[in-house]
């Protein structure tokens, strides 16, 4: 009976490894396609961190998440104990051992740091998009006119992405007329590299209306990387899909032999060699969720 259980146990593992490499051709071309998109490779190679520069970087980065998205702390802490809780209980339903248990529980506090990642990567995804959109309209006002400050007055209400202009408005009218500070100003309210080309030709066209022409053409680029950004978001969505379907292979697979085969459900949870190979699955499920989270970055920044 042990045999057959190792043997079908073996068999698994095969097919949840065709997976993972399928599955990791999916992250290659992904992050194939965000490196050409952002037109130049990262160096891969870093130095080593120490452990507790690791955790000190993730604490940050928690901190980090928690205030882009206006969560309390008590909220988060609140969702961690969840997720270490619901962890848990899977843990020993599946597995029926408190090392496991334990050992889920700690995958299942890191569970409110992804809903964070995935959330704040669609705000910031969904405000360059409205910045976008904001841009263009008043690109496009801009070169009728040749008052930006009129172009921004008579199309407020249209933007998508009204409160630094909004903002610009109240400076110019109120506190200093002149344009070039207001715009600078502008610019440092909204962190985007684009945005900021497009202050500097607005502050130059001050000087030469000619080239208020250009402005169009910074949002012209702005949309290029727009399109690459839909096709990078439908590659990383496909590797996330392909993601769920291993992990919850991989977490089924006890449960199908706890049903259909009890006496070889108890021979896999309670042998070393059993445990050994649910804590080499544990092991690659922390891995690929480490590579997915680094592609779940927007492209505008």
């Amino acid at each position: 009976m042990e045999i057959l259980v190792y043997l079908t146990v073996f068999l698994l593992l095969g097919t949840i490894s065709i997976l993972a490499v399928g599955l990791g051709e999916s992250f290659g071309k992904a992050m194939a396609i965000a490196k050409k998109i952002n037109g130049k490779k990262k160096d891969l190679r870093k130095p080593k961190n120490s452990l507790s520069k690791r955790l000190s970087k993730l604490s940050r980065k928690r901190k980090n998440l928690v205030a882009q998205v206006q969560m309390s702390e008590y909220t988060y802490r609140l969702m961690t104990i969840a997720g270490i809780i619901a962890g848990g209980a899977i843990g020993k339903l599946v597995f029926k051992s408190s090392a496991f248990a334990v050992l889920i529980g700690g995958l299942g506090a890191a569970a409110p740091l992804l809903y964070l990642s995935f959330k704040v990567t669609k705000t910031r995804s969904s405000r360059m998009e409205k910045l976008r959109s904001t841009m263009m309209i008043l690109s496009g006002s801009y070169i009728v006119t040749e008052d930006f400050l009129k172009t921004v007055q008579d199309n407020l209400e249209l933007l998508e992405y009204p409160t630094p202009f909004q903002d610009f408005l109240t400076y110019c009218n109120y506190i200093d007329g002149n344009i070039k500070v207001a715009l600078r100003r502008l610019d440092a309210q909204v962190n985007n590299s684009y945005f900021s080309q497009w202050v500097d030709v607005l502050v130059m066209a001050q000087d030469d209306r000619q080239l208020k022409y250009v402005t169009m053409s910074v949002v012209d680029s702005m949309n290029d990387v727009a399109q690459a950004q839909m096709e990078s978001d439908t590659a990383i969505y496909a590797v996330w899909r392909e993601y769920f379907m291993v992990l919850a292979l991989i977490f089924a697979a006890p449960l199908i032999f706890k049903i259909l085969m009890p006496m070889a459900y108890e021979i896999l949870v309670t042998s070393l060699v059993g445990q050994g190979l649910f804590v080499l699955l544990l092991a690659a499920v922390v891995f690929s969720l480490v590579r997915a989270l680094k592609l779940n970055k927007p492209i505008l920044m």
